[in-house]
Parts: C-alpha cells; sequence; structure tokens
C-alpha cells in the first residue's frame, strides 16, 4: 500500500431517508470496516497497473509487449513505455529559474566542471564540462533507489536544470553502457535542443537504441557512433576516446583537448591484464599524456578503499569452468550474474561445451545484452544455441546450465521468483548447484540474504564465498588508480564516481602517492574551473605582491579559492622563477584552480511507469509515514441543525490500515473523538474545517492510544445536501461586512476623524445570535463586545443601538453614495445588551420601535411634504401587518429578526436624513421595506431566509 500509494473515492449521500436511518441506526454510527485480501481489484487482462516493474513499462497505458524473434534467433518483448513526452512527468517542468553556478564566461579560468549528478553517491553520473559558456554533457545516468524511497524504481538528475540552459549545452557523450550512465537518457535527451548530437560507442549505440526506442525518442539522424582514438569535435573540445576495460564491453574514457587547455575523463575503468574479449586498456595513451599538458584530470573512486589491485576476468572464467565441472552428474547448475557482464558469459559457454551442457537464459534483459553484442558482433556465442525456457522441464538436469538474474533480490526477477516458488519458467530441484557470480551492492544484503536462505532450504548449493573467485570488479583498486595518476600527471585533479568518504580518500590518495599538489572534492551542483598552469609543481602567480592582488580580486571571481597547497607553493618559489613567471596581463585572475558554490540540484523520481516528479510530488514521506505508522480514514457525515442554532452534530465511519487497534477499540475510540471534536464547532462551519477537526482530534486519540502518528484521510460530506451553502454564505456575509467597515474606514480617513473607533462587524452566526452559544466574557476588564464561546453574563447581540444620530456621524463622505454610507454606519459601541430571559428582548424590540419612528419622522421632515406621506404610509402599513407577524413573535428567533429589522430601518433613515442635509435630496429616495405578509410567505416557503441581511431577497 506504501509503495503502490493510496486513493480514496467519496460518494456524497444524498439526504438518507427512515429506511436508511434505521438500517445504519438513530444514534451513533460507527462502522469498523475489514477488507478481504480476495476482494482486492487486481489488473485484468495483463495490462498492469502504471506502477512497479511489471506493468509501469508500457502497462500504464494498457500497452501490452510485442513478443518477436530477432535475427539473432532470439525470443525478445518489446515494450512502448511512452510516446515520447507522457513518462516525462514534471521533470522539465521550469518551476523557479536556477541561475548557472559559476562566474561570467570571461571572469575566472576557463576550464570548467558541473557535476548534476554522481559525485556524492553511487550512480546518477552526468557531468557537465566546458570552456567559459560552452559545455558537453558527459552520461545521463540513473540511480537505483533505497529501501526508503518507497515504490520509486529510478532516481533521476536534474533535468529540469539542463532544460533551461540548454542553450549553452552542444554535445551529449557516452562513456559506457550501464544503467548508472545511460539509464536516465529518455529524461536527458528531450530537455537537451533536438539539434543536439549524442555520441556513443558502437555497443553502447545498441544499448541506447533499444532503451529509447521503448520511449519513441529514438533518431537515427542525431546518434553518431565513434571509433577508439578517433579524434571528433564536439563543442569547444575535440574529443579522443581512449580504450578501458570494465565490466561492461566497450568502454572508454576521454580525452578532451581545446586551446584552453586538456581534461581527461577515466570514466570507469580498471586495468585487466587478460581480458577475454581481447580489448586491452590503452596504457600507451595514458602514458602518451604524460608529454603533454593536462590541465585537469578526472577519475573513478567507487574501489579506491580497496588495497591492491583488481582480479582478472579470466580468473573468474577459470572458476566458473571448474565449479561446473566439479558437478558433472549431480544435477543443474544455476548461475546467476549482472546481465550487463557479457565477459562473464565467455566462461559460461566455455564450461558447458566442457560438460556437455547446453545454456538457458531465464530473464528478458540477459537476451537484450547478447542480442546487443551480437549485432555489434561481440556475442560470445550464437544466440541460436540457446535452449528455451520452455524445454526445461522435458530435459535432462545434467545436460542443462541456467543463466539467470536476480542476483540482487530483486521481488520481480527470475531467481526471486523461484526463491519463493513462484516462477513459471524456473523451478529449483534437489541437488542444484548455484553459482553466486555477482557482488552484493551494499542496502541489498538483506534481500539477498533472504532469497539465498529460501534457496538452499529448497535443497540447492549455493556457492558464493570470496575464496571461490567468481566474480571480480569493474572498478580499478588503490595500485591502478595510483598507476593511472602517474602516468598522466595531471597538473589538477578531481575524483568523481563514489560516495563523498570516497573522493576524499582519493583526493588523498593523489597527493600522497602520486605527488598531485592540487586536488579538491566538490559536490553536486559546485562548479569547478581550472586553468593550464605554466610549471607543474608552482603557481603562475609572478610574484608575492602579484599573489596579493589576487588573492584580493578572488572574491570577485567566485566563491571558492584556491587550494592552500597552492599557496605555500607560490611562497616556496625561487624570486628569479617568480620573475620569469609572473607575466600576466593586470587584473587577470590568477588563481589556477577555483571552486564556485552553487545550488543543490533538485533529483527526479519515477515509479516505473509514467510518473515522474521531485521527492515531493511522488510523495515519498508519506509513502514512508503510511508503511511504519500506518493510515487512518475518517468519513464524516455533518448534520446542521435548524437556522440560527449553535453547533453540529456528525455521523462517523472509521477504517484503518497498518496499525494496531486492539480489536477495534482504537476505532471506535477514534470516533468518539471525532464526534466530541465536531460538536464543539460552529453551525456554519465548513467542511474543511470539519476535515481539520477530524484529523486533528484522530493524530491525538493515536496518539494517546499506541504513540503512532498515522496518516489521516478525513472526508466530510453534507447529511443534508441543502445545508451545504450555510458555510460559503456565512463566510460571504463575513467578507461583505470587512468590505463594508473597510469603506467606512476609507470614508472616515478621507473626512479626517478617528479610523481606530470604526470596527468591522461580524456574522451574526458567530455574534451571539439567539439560540447560539457564544457569549461574552464576564471580565470587567475585557473588551466591549468580546465573544467567547460558553462564557457567563448576558449575551450580547451585534444589534446597532438607535441612537440620535450626532452632526458628524449624519453627515457621510460626499464620495460615498447614501447606500455605501448605510453600511458602514454601525460603530463599535452600538451593541445593546440582551438577556437570557425572553422579556428582555421584547423590551430590546419596543425601545428599538419608538427609535425608529422618530428618525422616519425626522427623515420624512428634512424630506418634504413626499417624505412625510410616505413615513404615514409605511406606518399604515406596519400597523396593519402587526397581525399576521403575531406567530412570528412567538419564537425567539422571529423576535431577533424584527428587532433587527427595525434597527436597520432606523439605521438607513438616519443616513437619508443626513443625505438630504448635505444637499443630496436629488439621490435616489429611500426603499421602503417588503410588506410583512410577503415576509411571512417567504419565510414560511424558505426557513433559513434571513430578512435581516442587506443581500437577502427579503430586505427592501
Amino acid at each position: 500500500m506504501a509503495a503502490q500509494g493510496v486513493l480514496m473515492v467519496g460518494l456524497t449521500p444524498l439526504a438518507p431517508g427512515p429506511a436508511a436511518l434505521r438500517r445504519h441506526g438513530r444514534g451513533k454510527l460507527c462502522a469498523l470496516a475489514q477488507a478481504d485480501k480476495a476482494e482486492r481489484w487486481r489488473p485484468r487482462d495483463d495490462k498492469g497497473s502504471g506502477g512497479g516493474r511489471g506493468g509501469g513499462r508500457g502497462g500504464g497505458s494498457g500497452r501490452r509487449p510485442r513478443t518477436y524473434v530477432s535475427e539473432s534467433g532470439i525470443k525478445l518483448k518489446q515494450y512502448i513505455a511512452s510516446d515520447g513526452r507522457e513518462h516525462l512527468g514534471s521533470a522539465l517542468s521550469a518551476r523557479t529559474f536556477k541561475p548557472f553556478p559559476g562566474p561570467p564566461p570571461d571572469v575566472g579560468p576557463p576550464l570548467r566542471i558541473l557535476p548534476i549528478g554522481g559525485l556524492g553517491e553511487i550512480g546518477m553520473n552526468c557531468m557537465m564540462a566546458g570552456v567559459r559558456d560552452r559545455y558537453v554533457v558527459i552520461d545521463a545516468g540513473l540511480m537505483f533507489p533505497d529501501f526508503s524511497d518507497l515504490g520509486m524504481q529510478k532516481i533521476l538528475p536534474d533535468t529540469d536544470f539542463l532544460a533551461q540552459w540548454k542553450d549553452r549545452i552542444e554535445a551529449l557523450i557516452i562513456t559506457h553502457g550501464h544503467e548508472d550512465h545511460i539509464g536516465a537518457l529518455p529524461w536527458v535527451v528531450p530537455a537537451l535542443d533536438p539539434s543536439t548530437p549524442i555520441y556513443a560507442s558502437s555497443f553502447v549505440m545498441e544499448l541506447i537504441k533499444r532503451r529509447l526506442s521503448e520511449y519513441s525518442l529514438w533518431d537515427d539522424k542525431r546518434f553518431i557512433k565513434f571509433e577508439m582514438r578517433e579524434r571528433f569535435q564536439a563543442g569547444p573540445f575535440e574529443i579522443e576516446p581512449v580504450r578501458v576495460t570494465h565490466s561492461i564491453p566497450d568502454c572508454c574514457g576521454l580525452i578532451m583537448r581545446s586551446s584552453e587547455g586538456t581534461i581527461v575523463h577515466t570514466g570507469d575503468w580498471k586495468i585487466d591484464e587478460n581480458p577475454l574479449d581481447g580489448e586491452q586498456f590503452d596504457r600507451a595513451l595514458f602514458q602518451a599524456l604524460n608529454s603533454e599538458p593536462v590541465a585537469l584530470m578526472m577519475s573513478d573512486s567507487t574501489n579506491v578503499l580497496s588495497p591492491g589491485r583488481t582480479l582478472s576476468e579470466q580468473v573468474v572464467h577459470d572458476s566458473i569452468v571448474e565449479k561446473v565441472l566439479a558437478h558433472s552428474g549431480k544435477g543443474r547448475v544455476i548461475c546467476t550474474q549482472f546481465a550487463s557482464n557479457v565477459h562473464r558469459l565467455y566462461g559460461v559457454k566455455r564450461a558447458a561445451d566442457a560438460s556437455g551442457r547446453r545454456i538457458c537464459f531465464v530473464g528478458a534483459s540477459l537476451s537484450h545484452y547478447l542480442e546487443a553484442s551480437w549485432r555489434d558482433g561481440r556475442a560470445p556465442f550464437d544466440p541460436k544455441e540457446l535452449v528455451q525456457p520452455e524445454e526445461l522441464r522435458h530435459m535432462d538436469p545434467n545436460q542443462v546450465l541456467i543463466v539467470t538474474t536476480g542476483s540482487q533480490g530483486e521481488p520481480r526477477a527470475q531467481l526471486s521468483l523461484a526463491a519463493r516458488d513462484e516462477s513459471n519458467m524456473l523451478k529449483i530441484l534437489p541437488n542444484d548447484l548455484l553459482l553466486y557470480s555477482a557482488k552484493v551492492i551494499p542496502g541489498n544484503e538483506g534481500k539477498v540474504t533472504k532469497m539465498l536462505n529460501s534457496l538452499a532450504a529448497q535443497g540447492a548449493r549455493v556457492r558464493q564465498s570470496r575464496s571461490d573467485n567468481l566474480h571480480t570488479s569493474g572498478h580499478a583498486y588503490q595500485e591502478e588508480l595510483v598507476e593511472v595518476l602517474q602516468s598522466v600527471r595531471p597538473q589538477h585533479f578531481l575524483p568523481v564516481h563514489g560516495e563523498y568518504a570516497f573522493l576524499t580518500e582519493h583526493a588523498l590518495l593523489a597527493r600522497e602517492r602520486a605527488g598531485i599538489n592540487f586536488v579538491d572534492v566538490i559536490r553536486n551542483g559546485e562548479m569547478l574551473a581550472v586553468r593550464e598552469r605554466r610549471n607543474r609543481n608552482t603557481v603562475s602567480i609572478g610574484s608575492m605582491a602579484a599573489a596579493r592582488v589576487a588573492g584580493s580580486r578572488g572574491a570577485a571571481s567566485g566563491s571558492g579559492s584556491g587550494s592552500d597547497t597552492e599557496q605555500q607553493e607560490g611562497e616556496e618559489e625561487e624570486e628569479g622563477e617568480e620573475e620569469e613567471e609572473g607575466e600576466e596581463a593586470p587584473g587577470t585572475d590568477l588563481k589556477t584552480m577555483v571552486k564556485y558554490d552553487g545550488e543543490e540540484p533538485t533529483y527526479f523520481f519515477n515509479d516505473g511507469g509514467k510518473g515522474t516528479g521531485t521527492r515531493q510530488e511522488m510523495e515519498i514521506d508519506m509513502r514512508g509515514t503510511m508503511a511504519n505508522e500506518g493510515v487512518v480514514v475518517a468519513g464524516v457525515d455533518v448534520m446542521r441543525a435548524a437556522a440560527g442554532a449553535y453547533g453540529l452534530t456528525c455521523r462517523v465511519r472509521v477504517t484503518s490500515r497498518g496499525i494496531w487497534t486492539d480489536e477495534g477499540r482504537l476505532l471506535q475510540e477514534v470516533s468518539q473523538a471525532i464526534e466530541n471534536a465536531v460538536m464543539r464547532l460552529p453551525g456554519t462551519a465548513s467542511l474543511v474545517e470539519v476535515e481539520r477537526a477530524t484529523i486533528d482530534s484522530t493524530k491525538r486519540r493515536c496518539i494517546a492510544f499506541n504513540n503512532k502518528r498515522p496518516e489521516v484521510i478525513a472526508i466530510a460530506y453534507e447529511h443534508d445536501p441543502r445545508d451545504a451553502h450555510l458555510a460559503a454564505v456565512a463566510e460571504a456575509r463575513r467578507g461583505g461586512s470587512g468590505g463594508g467597515g473597510g469603506s467606512a474606514t476609507r470614508s472616515a480617513a478621507a473626512d479626517g476623524s478617528n479610523a481606530a473607533a470604526r470596527r468591522t462587524r461580524p456574522s451574526p452566526w458567530e455574534a451571539g445570535a439567539a439560540g447560539s452559544s457564544v457569549r461574552a466574557t464576564a471580565d470587567s476588564g475585557a473588551a466591549a463586545g468580546t465573544l467567547v464561546p460558553g462564557g457567563g453574563g448576558a449575551r450580547r447581540s451585534r444589534l446597532p443601538r438607535p441612537v440620535e444620530p450626532s452632526p458628524a456621524d449624519s453627515t457621510p463622505s460626499s464620495t460615498l453614495t447614501p447606500r455605501l454610507a448605510r453600511r458602514g454606519s454601525a460603530a463599535a459601541g452600538d451593541i445593546i445588551p440582551i438577556s437570557d430571559s425572553t422579556d428582555d428582548d421584547e423590551e430590546a424590540e419596543a425601545a428599538a420601535e419608538p427609535a425608529a419612528a422618530t428618525a422616519r419622522r425626522r427623515s420624512s421632515g428634512a424630506a418634504g411634504p413626499s417624505g412625510r406621506r410616505a413615513a404615514e404610509r409605511e406606518e399604515q402599513e406596519e400597523a396593519g401587518g402587526n397581525e399576521e407577524v403575531a406567530e412570528e413573535e412567538s419564537s425567539t428567533l422571529g423576535r431577533m429578526l424584527r428587532a433587527r429589522k427595525t434597527a436597520v430601518s432606523s439605521r438607513r433613515a438616519r443616513a437619508d436624513a443626513g443625505a438630504a442635509a448635505d444637499g443630496a435630496a436629488a439621490g435616489p429616495p429611500p426603499l421602503r421595506p417588503l410588506d410583512p405578509r410577503v415576509i411571512q410567505e417567504r419565510r414560511r416557503r424558505n426557513p433559513r431566509d434571513q430578512p435581516s441581511q442587506l443581500d437577502d431577497p427579503d430586505y427592501g
């Protein structure tokens, strides 16, 4: 669940009828849902679900792999994982502008290195190398996630940065075909300009073609093959590939020459004295570099902690043959290895021929690498000699040698499936011999150990010890690293490819054993800039005065500085040599090695299908929370009382996954906690507030119950859909009141009055309306009108006090219309107390009516005879409607609404009178309230009508 994610679908029911109430119970509703594994949805028709290794490669869109027989006779499967864009996700979405690190092009050392990945981790090798503002990208690899990145299968470099600065990238060069060097190409290629060429050797190009064809990105014109020692121009560099040996065929290092100096990049390498394919490590070319100045060298640091030298692949070859011959006549032989290690197949083929066995591949990736090597003319044997997996059950166990994948305990690899007895192609038999011809990658020890134990429990004999010599590394050990450093003798050295501890150890090794004085270690996102030095052993800074000038100018050229060793060497220079080498142009930055800070790259994660995004977008931390803490899902059926009531009730349905509930007791307590939390909310609380209270109360209860902090998913919905508008209406009224108060404040400020005396009228739902639980504080020190839930003392209503208008209050700003003046004329002191008795409500209403009548008479007098006649008609209409609203006054809500209507009419009359006194008689005539009979009829049809509100249609 945590690896694949959780998708919740909520259905909002209509108002339940009596039958539904009887079925669910009229009291507390607490349903404890338990899902049956047998009923969970599974993908149908082998189309996959878009996640995981099986369904992700094209399965997310329903595309099924196409099985075909290649020209070599191998049965292969071709996947279509994307149309060229749909797999990208947000990998190319420019969220924010990312500045290019380092100085301007014409400032500082010209040769520059900017790693996007591969420094500080194993894998995801991708870096930019260039001259000033012209760059090439070296490799585009991915990194495999560890156990903490649940549900993720690939970690990609910062393709967003490459897309933003693609105008500076002129070429992409691939050194070899491992996934940590070509795995991110489906995301890096779309980030580059469509005209940017991509270079690789012939075998690597076959692997790239198969991979990019799956993503509909292959273009024959854009991808160019190169040969070893054949120079070609790529961006600002003249590139010369140099042959190195590794655990995959056709690997190379790069010699990049330019007008500003030479950079050597070794790639992944080791020195194999007896390679099985006959392609020797090019010692001669590396030694020839000693005769030309190499400004910077970068070398692989993966095995820097291992002393000595690596084993040759020939030793592993002989060991495999020996083990297979020793098992003759005793049963099958199963060999597991990395699929990319085509060299290992030479020993497998030799052992099969010597023991009279036939080879069978179980695992699609093995066939793909063999197909690529056959197309390039490097196959260790004819693919037509392979036995199909379907024939295994009919063959003599003593005549078959099985090669399979899954050496790292991958859950869907064939060897792992066989260990769990879930493979349809490979079944473990007693007396099987398993040759573990691979290395356990750090982080996979637990999975591999569990797999091997399961295989041994089924009767297989496992050979994996170091003394068996069944595997050798493809990365150089210490003696090989020192040998190449001493052969090239670079002026500056930068260790690459490895954890940060490996990089620092490699830098120390180069300084102490290879005699390289100028070394540095950088991280991903930082830039290292170097310039070719005139003397290998000294710094070209001229004199100590020039050194001081260079030091003072260093801050302007970058945040980093030259190495301490560089300064010491400069101080030890002889005076004559200083004068000879000090002929630098005035104002030039004389440091030969400068490190510049930069932003940490943004890594992208892919779930094996079309899901690609940042760590936050893929919600990896939430996946970990769900896996470690569990998930609680709460559905809240919100029931609101009649209009004007304060408080909510609800019914709760709770379920959980991955958390201990003590036979359901936790869910019962959570349900009760949610109900209590919702009941404390106001009657106009929105569903968002209900969900927030639900989440908070659920987490508190889980912490108290079992000290867990699960991921809580709350789904609140209205019991009666007709009540859904209440929260929005209350929010709109709060916003409208604030707007009116703001207008009045601005008007008062324009007139020079005190703006601090005015305040915003709150919503009557939160202001202590009749029937609510909001009470004013009894503390005499509290401010007037301060409202607290459940407080003692008399209730206070936000009803305007009908006072006589003063000259200042009755004269609104000339820039406001009479209606705007009416909206903003309420003052902070216009509050009348209403006690808990109904008599006090009646007294308040009686006190409001004479004041309103007096205000109408004054306004009518100011308006002339027509105004007086209108006022008389209003009084007659109100007198005739008193009998019809008698029933309304029987309720507290009716009395409150009538008192408010009278008070608002009084306030409106005062505002109109003020406008008339200012010469605004030409404005619109005052509006009259609707006939009480009309109001009563509308209230009968809609009990939630609020005639006292300005934005209500009942308000005149």
